[in-house]
């Protein structure tokens, strides 16, 4: 059930594309079409794809496994991401930051039960899918700066398992629990009936899957710090 209430719930890629579309043309009625090129292009443009797909999809539904071995799910994922970018990019976002995947396997509802180690075989998949995405941006804006085209791949792998493993130096005392629970429904379904903690700056994740807000403010500072310059 939690699966089928996040697949009817997440907007698909091709969904997103389309919703972009359907933005350019309404600013294209409301400026016309120079001023609506020119809007869009000069914006900047974040995306992040895969963490669920391997975290969920991969590993917690046995299914992708009897289809994949985990090099070729995580190739798929890139050639999806890379096509998604670059259809992106021919709409006419020309400043496109792509987030890489962050340390998955050290979420609470990654980690071995009863364990407080990373998980990491997940941890391994996401430097994989990292490594790949990074090497198809620099292919990227090898081929496409011709158009003024910029892409960055921004890591936030590295950055928020620093966070982890220096926890006691950013301020942080809990790296393993969620404020709100780590069983993964508490992601999902049951957060909504599930008390915070009422020492949620103590806590690097919120949930079972994601970061606090005061986690999130340092990792992305930081991240935009090493890359932003690069989209400007």
């Amino acid at each position: 059930k939690y699966y089928s209430l996040m697949l009817q719930t997440a907007t698909s890629s091709t969904g997103q594309l389309d919703l972009f579309l359907e933005y350019k043309e309404k600013l294209i009625t409301l400026v016309g079409e120079e001023e609506a090129t020119r809007v869009i292009s000069e914006g900047i443009y974040f995306t992040a794809m895969g963490a669920n797909d391997i975290a969920n999809n991969y590993f917690s539904i046995p299914l992708r496994r009897h289809q994949y071995d985990l090099p070729s799910y995580v190739n798929f994922l890139i050639s999806s991401a890379v096509n998604f970018t670059m259809k992106l990019n021919d709409i006419g976002a020309n400043r496109i930051g792509f987030f890489g995947i962050p340390p998955i396997g050290c979420c609470p509802s990654q980690r071995k039960h009863g364990s407080r180690e990373c998980d990491t075989l997940q941890n391994q998949a996401a430097e994989l899918f990292n490594s790949g995405i990074e090497k198809e941006i620099e292919r990227l804006n090898a081929e496409r700066n011709v158009h003024d085209s910029r892409f960055a791949y921004l890591d936030i792998y590295y950055n928020l398992l620093e966070l982890i493993q220096q926890h006691d130096f950013y301020g942080f005392k809990e790296v393993t629990e969620g404020c709100c629970g780590s069983n993964v429904l508490n992601a999902a379904i049951f957060i909504q009936y599930h008390p915070a903690c009422p020492n949620a700056y103590d806590y690097i994740f919120w949930d079972s899957f994601h970061c606090t807000e005061k986690a999130y403010n340092i990792v992305v500072d930081e991240i935009f710090q090493q890359n932003l310059h690069y989209l400007m």
